[in-house]
């Protein structure tokens, strides 16, 4: 049998500056193209002992830069301990929110939190419409972004030095257009219709797996995407790929290239069964793991978590 392109790709990682923690696949949507297949019934979620052990190997460490994600990164009840004991040590934090989940009332104090640790915010916005969105990620959820999003900007998110970013990905079998031309789109659109401010926006191509792959099964077109993602590969975006230089550590606090690759449980190479607080930082030069999906970050300007690569 012929070996795929990236089984033959050999790309060893340059080391780690970016670690993000995945808390669990607890969230309050099911989105169509959700790579993790969260929902609320999501039970895969990080426990109090992992975190302290992961909050005390990144103090220890030189690592800076410090994400959050999910699922809904809120609904791990230990997410609050861990800003609080990484900010005590000038880390740069992120947190990826899917924000509907900041219009609950068990969780909106999370946007107190994060102004006082001067969290990051990246949330996603797949359009400007309520159709579009709604369709992708449950209805009501589009009203409740926009409500969140006035409530951040009131609270100095998007106008100071309080970040928030929005990620655009596609709602159907499609490939993101321009990131900079998408950003002023958006731009405009929600400061006319709804008076909204964010810093900027990035555009993530849809990895087919788990939910999108599902997805493009039931409308025959798995097919299709694949050669679509394959015809607009950019080998010049390999340089750039997130995962030369990011791991993820899931809720167990196992160690990932990237969060596609935990979502298809393909672990680090050589670190099978070692957890993130056992591994040694500072000599990761080992090569990526790669399959097919990994195509997604590779077409076009490329793609990651912050947005197009070249």
């Amino acid at each position: 049998m012929k070996k795929s392109y990236w089984n033959e790709l050999t790309i060893k990682r340059t080391g780690v500056s970016i670690v993000q923690i995945n808390l669990g696949n607890a969230c309050n949507q099911v989105c169509t193209h959700c790579h993790l297949s969260a929902s609320p019934s999501g039970s895969n979620n990080m426990e109090i002992d992992a975190a302290k052990k992961i909050s005390q190997k990144l103090i220890d460490s030189d690592i800076q830069n410090i994400e959050f994600t999910g699922g809904a990164p809120e609904m791990n009840p230990h997410l609050a301990f861990l800003i609080e004991e990484l900010s005590k040590h000038d880390k740069n934090l992120c947190v990826r929110s899917n924000l509907t989940i900041l219009d609950q009332p068990k969780y909106k104090d999370y946007i107190e939190l994060y102004k006082k640790h001067k969290v990051n915010i990246i949330s996603s916005l797949p359009c400007v419409t309520e159709e579009v969105v709604d369709k992708q990620r449950g209805r009501g959820a589009f009203e409740k972004s926009i409500r969140v999003l006035k409530q951040l900007n009131e609270m100095g998110f998007g106008e100071s030095d309080l970040s928030i970013d929005l990620v655009y990905n596609p709602a159907a079998d499609f490939l993101p257009s321009d990131q900079c031309q998408l950003e002023l789109f958006y731009k405009k659109s929600l400061s006319e219709q709804y008076d909204i401010k964010f810093n900027n926006l990035f555009t993530m191509v849809n990895s087919p797996i788990n939910r999108f792959d599902e997805f493009l099964n039931n409308i025959d077109k798995k097919d299709a995407y694949y050669q679509l993602l394959r015809d607009n590969h950019n080998p010049k975006t390999l340089d750039k790929i997130m995962c030369k230089n990011c791991m993820t550590i899931d809720y167990q606090g196992y160690a990932y290239d990237c969060d596609f690759n935990l979502a298809l449980g393909l672990k680090m190479k050589s670190l099978n069964n070692v957890r993130f607080w056992d591994i040694d930082l500072k000599n990761l030069t080992q090569e990526i793991v790669f399959d097919e999906h990994c195509y997604a970050c590779t077409v076009n300007q490329g793609s990651s978590c912050q947005g197009k690569l070249i």
